[in-house]
């Protein structure tokens, strides 16, 4: 398609049979997309991990033509370090020359993918047993990969927390303040350690704290507390100065800063004075804590996939502040075989994303996996509007594509994109 039409391509997504990572790279390819298009971008992305061979297979089926991806990867091991993936879609995304808001697409959904990992692998930390924390909005910021430990003052970007809608009220007044306190939920976290020894610390030399007496985000209450300058408020948006967070990170406080309650002229820096750690921390230089990677578990065809998907909707040119998804999301049910063992369906990584994105989904109709990590991490990343499926597509549609799974089931196996 050439670029630069000013009309506006609106996706429409159907996932009645659920979703996986190269069923939406197919549908694209039903939509218009050159398969080699398609295809090129994802045997080009394998030599990152080993070698791959794609193949776009057109199905007849009763709904009409479909498309099925048959990818033969060869790669050393099953799992990926989250730092290495991270990497290879980066080296990716430039050599693919993406554009930024599809270059961006690609990101937010490793991103969802490793969350939702290094969640349903960690120690239960979001399982808080006798309490429970109600996440009032999400934060955005420019940080997808790393973040300073404290705010920077000349940090580019924009920043702010986005409410739930019906929280929402709650605002009135806030503009009043010239700081506040945004106080999240540290979910990019993994294991924790009662005592740590602080990153800048190294050899025999090396000293071991206390946890409570670190500032370390692995914590068995990953709670995290920045001040923060209060730009202004706009409908259920909270603009504010530097955050020190993740994109996406749930917030589940906000709390104005009184100057003349909260300001102090006492106390020190403890073990930490003079060190450089300190400075790290003061000048918010971004350095790591024990216990931050996360691996990506069966991750052989997730950055293939991922930027296949980016690569099809930026040649298709679908406007990615327009996308719609038909609900509920079908997540299949029963059980499904790993590597590392069997799992119920919807597995751990694919319950978090609907919990956390409040994906509107239903188990069935068929005893089988149909929404997968990488489907829903994708879904997820392009940041739908929901519309119940009776209700149907929103205006004329002009070119449909299907995308097929490998499994036969005894329902057409395939995701549905439309696009107008």
């Amino acid at each position: 398609m050439e670029s630069g039409t000013n009309i506006e391509r609106i996706l429409t997504v159907d996932p009645a049979m659920g979703m996986a990572g190269d069923m939406f790279s197919a549908a694209l390819i039903g939509l218009g997309v050159p398969a080699s298009v398609v295809t090129g971008v994802m045997e080009h992305v394998a030599r990152f991990l080993g070698s791959a061979k794609v193949q776009a297979e057109v199905v007849s089926t009763k709904e009409g033509p479909g498309v099925h991806l048959r990818t033969e990867l060869e790669v050393d091991g099953p799992h990926l370090s989250a730092s290495d993936a991270r990497t290879y879609l980066e080296a990716a995304v430039r050599e693919e020359h993406l554009s930024p808001a599809y270059a961006d697409f690609a990101r937010r959904a490793l991103e969802c993918l490793i969350a939702a990992e290094r969640e349903a692998h960690s120690s239960g930390q979001l399982d808080v047993g006798e309490l429970h924390l109600k996440p009032i909005g999400i934060a955005h910021t420019p940080y997808h990969y790393e973040t300073p430990r404290q705010p920077q003052k000349d940090a580019k970007g924009e920043f702010y927390v986005e409410l739930f809608p019906e929280f929402a009220a709650g605002l009135a007044g806030v503009e009043a303040f010239s700081h506040i306190y945004v106080i999240s939920y540290l979910h990019r976290t993994s294991g924790y350690s009662l005592t740590v020894t602080p990153p800048w610390q190294e050899g025999e030399k090396a000293r071991r704290v206390g946890l409570f007496a670190s500032r370390s985000p692995n914590r068995p209450s990953p709670l995290g507390f920045t001040l923060t300058q209060m730009r202004r408020v706009e409908g259920n948006r909270i603009y504010t100065g530097p955050l020190d967070l993740f994109d996406g990170t749930p917030v589940v406080d906000i709390k104005p800063h009184l100057r003349t309650l909260d300001e102090t002229d006492f106390g020190n820096d403890g073990w930490l004075a003079d060190s450089d750690h300190l400075r790290l921390h003061k000048e918010g230089i971004p350095h790591h804590h024990a216990s931050e990677e996360a691996v990506l578990h069966e991750a052989q065809d997730i950055l293939l996939d991922i930027m296949g998907a980016a690569k099809g909707l930026e040649f298709l040119e679908v406007s990615l502040e327009n996308v719609v998804c038909l609900t509920p999301v079908s997540v299949g049910g029963g059980q499904v075989r790993f590597s590392h063992g069997t799992l119920p369906v919807p597995t751990p990584a694919v319950a978090a994303i609907l919990k956390r994105y409040r994906i509107p989904h239903a188990t069935g109709p068929v005893d089988s996996e149909l929404l997968t990590p990488t489907g829903a991490a994708l879904l997820a990343a392009l940041r739908p509007r929901w519309r119940p499926r009776e209700m149907g597509p929103e205006g004329k549609v002009a070119q449909r594509g299907l995308g097929l799974g490998t499994k036969k089931l005894e329902l057409l196996n395939g995701l549905r994109l439309m696009l107008r």
